[in-house]
């Protein structure tokens, strides 16, 4: 992998190391960042190699540790917990990078007003292999070189004009990946049900799950011209498709399925106001 963040200057603490958080700095240090540059305040996180770990904010402050970057990644209802001490470090030529879903940018500009920017990002489990997609919108003197320069070892980068849509965005791409995985369970498990073995059906499925978006993300064409590709008229793959689009259904569940994840990260950003 190209060292892109060998280079990188700035100083960076990530309060929470999950899955998110902690796959993001993982794809950060293989792309060379320092990692006597990162600290990370996270009582259960798997330790990195040469990154100091501290239980509490506390304990990184009596240490005299200081960051030009802060990078939430803990769940969104402990922001009430943190950001009265983090908000006394977040200021002067600090950016604020977040990752909690349902927090928008005018929450983030209240808590941490003398942060130099508030910048939100919503990254996906696939940033793991650098093959994710962040859709990024900040607000402030946010450095949008060194921000992309972040971003680039994650995958693919959507910058958004504004705050609007982040909601919907958090449940279409964050919480994608688990849907897509759910669905490719469901089509090994009708496979399954249907004859083959357990193992073939999740390697068969796996496979054309992989190769069909593979071929979407080269090809440039739509979904459906590609679906024509496939699909003759009264063959085996219309028949199948005459029951996935019966009646529009399959919309209709997946809009279903984004209302709900996306209303759940307006219900937790409530919860993470109602702490003050």
């Amino acid at each position: 992998m190209t060292k892109t963040l060998g280079k990188f200057a700035g100083r960076m603490l990530l309060v929470g190391c999950g899955n998110m958080a902690g796959a993001m700095l993982d794809r950060w240090l293989a792309a060379g960042l320092d990692p006597a540059r990162v600290a990370i305040v996270d009582p259960v996180a798997a330790p990195r190699e040469g990154t100091a770990h501290f239980t509490a904010l506390a304990d990184w402050r009596a240490a005299g540790q200081a960051a030009d970057w802060i990078m939430l990644g803990m769940k969104p209802q402990q922001l009430g917990e943190v950001a009265g001490d983090l908000a006394a470090v977040a200021g002067g030529e600090v950016h604020l990078l977040s990752i909690l879903a349902g927090v928008s940018l005018a929450d983030l500009a209240v808590r941490f007003p003398e942060a130099r920017a508030q910048v939100r990002i919503l990254p996906n489990l696939a940033a793991r292999i650098g093959a994710g997609v962040s859709a990024v919108t900040s607000t402030g003197d946010a450095d949008s070189a060194a921000i992309e320069a972040l971003l680039k070892p994650l995958g693919e980068i959507v910058a958004l004009p504004d705050d609007g849509m982040m909601d919907l965005v958090t449940a279409f791409t964050g919480s994608g990946p688990a849907f897509v995985f759910r669905l490719i369970e469901a089509y090994a498990a009708a496979g399954e049900r249907l004859g083959l073995s357990g193992d073939d059906a999740l390697k068969l499925a796996t496979a054309t799950f992989g190769g069909a978006t593979a071929l979407l993300a080269r090809s440039g064409e739509k979904p459906g011209a590609l679906v024509a590709q496939v699909a003759s008229k009264g063959g085996t793959t219309q028949a199948g498709l005459d029951i996935l689009d019966e009646g529009g259904e399959l919309v209709a569940l997946m809009t279903n399925v984004l209302r709900a994840a996306r209303d759940r990260g307006r219900e937790l950003a409530d919860l993470a106001r109602g702490e003050d």
